[in-house]
């Protein structure tokens, strides 16, 4: 099912169109003008959903109504401010049907029967929400005590994260669902429930729950966002002030990263990439085993008050004039089970003989996700857990058969332990003598991007599945970012903003690090490009993705389907596709003019600060932080930098490759070579290809990043 704000609407009543802020809602199918607001738009309320003026400047391009097409995106400023009027009191909305009830609460232990000691307050986190390898709630159980299960939350702290703050994004929206899902699982196999409690801190909360329920311990699993540890060590503070325990444990990554420290001084690959990561976390003591869910867990006789799922303010919905709800979630949950069985089902479907694991390394690359697990979401709402999925792989020979899944879970470590490293990596480049870089300022070229409006098939189908359904597929997250900040030259800050907004599986390391290194101001700038216009065959070859994704296509012939531009106008027109009409004209049509546009942004930023931030050899220097080697913390060090960004104007170092220079003989002898082609060296964590839209080239950085 999709979107129609392609539609050439006529500026009348009937076509106002029903609007998610920031994602997408069903639409009436009929003809819109996208450049003109409604008939009854009110101008004086910024955030109404009837009001137009909720729309970011909309591209000139029109297009024909398409079957079974959702709304219009909106720009993640306005979903920010409809929370804060929502929770202020000042703004109407409702929880529509995609939204599940408040949790009930359930009755307490038998009439009569006295509790005879102080219990256990499990904290659950939006990051732990299962009862498989569950070391917290394990924990409680184990006592043998009344277990208390608290889902705490703070609407000001999470405002406090501005642009990154959970309140109506996707992943939020899934929250709601987990939590549901979750406390229904409690109640089926415990006959308990989750209590939901805000207030204006975590660590109030948690203190007044704990002094309700009588309990004498706080379990929790382990933050590992920046805001998220803060939250925990205050409550950490305010509990034991109180007198009561607090402990947490270990269980969304697979090792601390804290305590992973890579070792520069034998080259393994360059600081930062998976390689030397990969070898320091792989010293950590083994991945502990996963526990099987509580065989028990005691009901407690005094049972907490909570206030409901709706509390939370994940599933907010905002109201028409009419009072009708925008129920933009809709197509969230038809494209997902929300729940623990899913998760592990998942996962066990696609390692089991047969499964999708045997087809993953030579067609992951599909747009369609025909060979990959679709189990991001589950991973970072914690619905499944890492170290299960972990075991489950290295029982089913996952290593043997692609090295590049079995990498994943290092992979998704790396990306964490890179954000407590540098903790405005959302933000601001990794290597932040790129921060002056020239970027595209266009508002109308990033709306076109975010809405799927690009004229490029496979962008377009992407960006509008992602609006659908909250996902799509790495190589297409690629292909996609690519064009943005290679193609568009827009900060890649933009799309990483977007992403935030409108996956369920949004992740604040992972994301930050994806577009950091498309940006190229990341630690692994990217060595290959998916053009746009090859890769759809790549990714879609029987263009089923594109047909369903861009359905006003869905008539031209595969040889054209790709690259409608090439079609003769008798085609388009038996098709019933106009350029520039139904379907976009390209934004840009000279994509290798437009990279190199791109890539003189860099080179001349560099140029700018090569004096300080590039040694002999053209390669990018950064100070390497504290924690993050084992013995050369503070240091200028060289990091992996592209070829066509080298030049020879660095003049730091005392010529020893620890200083930022190239690694020495003895350290390269064994990556380099003498025949043909080899001359440049080889490292294990890049090929030196030349650009290419070539799955290939994508292979091997795959095959050396794991990513």
């Amino acid at each position: 099912l999709f979107m129609t704000w392609l539609l050439r609407l006529r500026p009348s009543r009937a076509c106002r169109m029903q609007r998610r802020w920031g994602r997408l809602a069903s639409v009436e199918r009929t003809t819109i003008d996208l450049t003109s607001p409604g008939e009854d738009a009110v101008q004086s309320n910024p955030c109404d959903v009837d009001n137009d003026e909720w729309l970011s400047p909309r591209p000139q391009e029109k297009a024909q109504a398409a079957a079974a097409s959702r709304g219009i995106p909106i720009r993640p400023k306005v979903s920010r401010a409809f929370e804060v009027q929502a929770r202020a009191g000042l703004k109407p909305w409702a929880e529509g049907l995609s939204s599940r009830r408040s949790l009930a609460p359930l009755g307490a232990c038998s009439a009569g029967t006295e509790q005879q000691e102080p219990g256990t307050l499990v904290w659950l986190r939006h990051f732990d929400l299962r009862l498989h390898d569950h070391p917290a709630l394990i924990h409680a159980a184990q006592k043998r005590r009344p277990v208390h299960v608290v889902f705490a939350w703070s609407a000001e702290e999470d405002a406090l994260q501005g642009e990154w703050q959970l309140a109506g994004t996707a992943f939020a929206f899934w929250l709601h669902h987990a939590l549901a899902s979750f406390d229904s699982s409690l109640r089926s196999r415990y006959g308990m429930a989750i209590t939901v409690r805000t207030g204006k801190s975590m660590a109030d909360v948690l203190a007044t729950a704990a002094l309700e329920a009588g309990v004498d311990e706080v379990v929790t699993s382990t933050a590992v966002e920046a805001w998220a540890k803060c939250s925990e060590n205050s409550a950490r503070l305010a509990l034991e002030a109180a007198g009561v325990r607090f402990r947490s444990f270990n269980s969304f990554v697979l090792q601390d990263i804290t305590q992973v420290k890579v070792d520069m001084g034998t080259y393994r690959g360059h600081f930062g990439t998976l390689t030397p990561f990969h070898h320091a976390h792989s010293s950590r003591p083994p991945i502990p085993r996963p526990a099987a869910e509580p065989p028990l867990l005691e009901v407690p006789c005094k049972t907490l008050r909570g206030e409901g799922l709706a509390a939370l303010g994940f599933a907010r919905m905002p109201l028409r004039k009419d009072g009708s709800v925008v129920d933009w979630g809709k197509s969230i949950l038809e494209a997902w089970d929300i729940s623990e069985e899913a998760a592990l089902s998942t996962l066990r479907a696609f390692l089991r003989p047969g499964g999708g694991l045997q087809r993953y390394d030579k067609h992951r690359q599909l747009a369609d996700a025909s060979a990959v697990t679709r189990i991001s979401p589950y991973l970072r709402s914690g619905m499944l857990s890492c170290r299960l999925m972990f075991h489950e792989m290295r029982a089913a020979s996952a290593k043997e058969q692609s090295i590049v899944y079995w990498r994943r879970l290092v992979w998704r470590d790396l990306a964490y332990w890179q954000l407590q490293l540098f903790p405005k990596m959302q933000t601001s480049p990794i290597r932040e003598h790129y921060a002056g870089q020239t970027w595209n300022q266009d508002p109308v070229a990033l709306e076109r991007w975010q809405r799927g409006m690009t004229g490029y098939p496979i962008v377009d189908a992407g960006m509008r599945e992602l609006w659908s359904t909250g996902w799509m597929a790495q190589n297409v997250r690629m292909v996609v970012a690519i064009l943005l900040c290679e193609h568009l030259n827009i900060n890649w800050v933009e799309g990483e903003r977007w992403f935030h907004h409108t996956l369920v599986d949004a992740d604040l390391a992972i994301n930050a690090m994806m577009w950091q290194n498309a940006g190229k101001g990341g630690l692994d700038q990217w060595n290959f490009t998916m053009n746009p216009e090859n890769a759809g065959k790549t990714q879609d070859p029987t263009g089923h993705y594109v047909r369903r994704w861009c359905p006003e296509l869905a008539e031209l012939p595969l040889k054209f389907l790709h690259k409608p531009w090439e079609a003769s106008e008798n085609v388009l027109r038996e098709a019933g596709v106009e350029l520039g009409g139904s379907y976009p004209m390209r934004m840009v049509a000279d994509l290798k003019a437009a990279s190199k546009a791109s890539g003189d942004a860099i080179r001349q930023q560099r140029k700018r600060t090569a004096e300080d931030w590039s040694n002999d050899q053209g390669y990018d220097l950064i100070l390497l932080p504290h924690g993050s080697t084992k013995a050369h913390d503070g240091q200028k060090f060289r990091v992996f930098t592209k070829p066509e960004f080298r030049n020879a104007v660095g003049r730091h170092g005392d010529g020893s490759w620890e200083n930022g220079r190239e690694e020495p003989a003895s350290r390269t002898s064994r990556f380099r070579g003498k025949g043909k082609g080899k001359g440049r060296g080889h490292d294990p964590d890049h090929s030196y290809s030349k650009q290419s839209s070539n799955q290939t080239v994508l292979d091997e950085y795959m095959r050396a990043s794991g990513g």
